[in-house]
């Protein structure tokens, strides 16, 4: 699954903003070798094994949505597989651990539909034959994405609703 990812470095667990639901993010970084940008990742554990996967270039300003900019760098595979290998990093630390994925919306996307990046995650999870893992779940009104595990979640439905709560 990690192949052709790019090597990755954890830089540590960061505890601001935490809240009643966010417990901590854990900051990793990558550089990708093709275009030369350098990536941040933060997997927010929230209360419940829940984590958020969030990436974004380190290249793109802050100002202007840094979740909603396009790095143009023509390397998708490379970088989810290299997001993936960092989930997979983050639920060896908590082996209970949920993941989520929202795909914000950028000036092409229309506010009536799922969002092209919901999209190309939805096809990029599903491609990575995690199944034995987690039970995966559109939810295509809030353009998210969830990774249930299949070992720490039980009772499915409360759990989604937890994660509405918590993220909506």
């Amino acid at each position: 699954m990690t192949q052709n990812s790019y090597p990755f470095q954890f830089v540590g667990a960061d505890t601001i903003g935490a809240d009643q639901y966010l417990q901590d993010t854990l900051v990793y970084t990558f550089h990708s070798e093709k275009s030369g940008h350098r990536y941040m990742v933060n997997i927010e554990r929230y209360a419940e094994h829940l984590c958020g996967i969030k990436f974004f270039d380190q290249t793109t300003d802050v100002r202007t949505g840094k979740f909603s900019n396009l790095s143009a760098t023509y390397e998708p595979r490379t970088i989810f597989r290299t997001v993936a290998a960092i989930a997979l990093d983050a639920y060896r630390r908590d082996p209970l651990a949920s993941f989520f994925l929202v795909g914000a919306a950028d000036s092409r996307d229309r506010q009536t539909i799922t969002t092209r990046r919901f999209r190309i995650y939805a096809t990029f999870v599903n491609n990575l034959n995690l199944t034995h893992l987690f039970r995966i779940i559109e939810l295509r009104d809030q353009s998210m994405i969830v990774l249930l595990n299949r070992k720490g979640v039980t009772d499915v439905d409360a759990y989604m609703q937890r994660i509405l709560d918590f993220v909506v």
